[in-house]
């Protein structure tokens, strides 16, 4: 299942505010700032990807996981997050313990969760 309408729109300004913060990273370079305010805005820039990728893994859980463990395909998903897990270990699995977090098998969860 793609993206949908609504998560769509929160992805994007997610998105926005990281390009923002990038697009004054790139100004701070340019106008030779001081390096720690430099770092500073770089990790807004990192925590703003961060929370779209939450986002992004919550809309996942929510849709495709839930949709393929009732279609009995869970292992496709299954693979497909630990691939995700493994080449972002710092992406964990949303706060909020709702029913697509809990669907999410065992062996995912502590693959992200450590």
């Amino acid at each position: 299942m793609p993206i949908t309408d609504e998560s769509k729109e929160k992805l994007k300004a997610r998105l926005a505010k990281a390009i923002g913060h990038l697009n004054s990273v790139y100004r701070m370079v340019d106008e030779k700032k001081y390096c720690m305010d430099v770092l500073h805005q770089l990790k807004a820039v990192q925590a703003a990807l961060d929370k779209t990728a939450e986002v992004m893994l919550k809309q996942h859980l929510e849709t495709c996981v839930v949709e393929a463990i009732r279609n009995h395909d869970s292992q496709r998903v299954i693979e497909e997050l630990m691939q995700v897990f493994r080449s972002a270990p710092g992406l964990c699995l949303p706060e909020d313990d709702g029913a697509a977090t809990a669907a999410v098998p065992e062996k995912v969860r502590s693959a992200c969760c450590q």
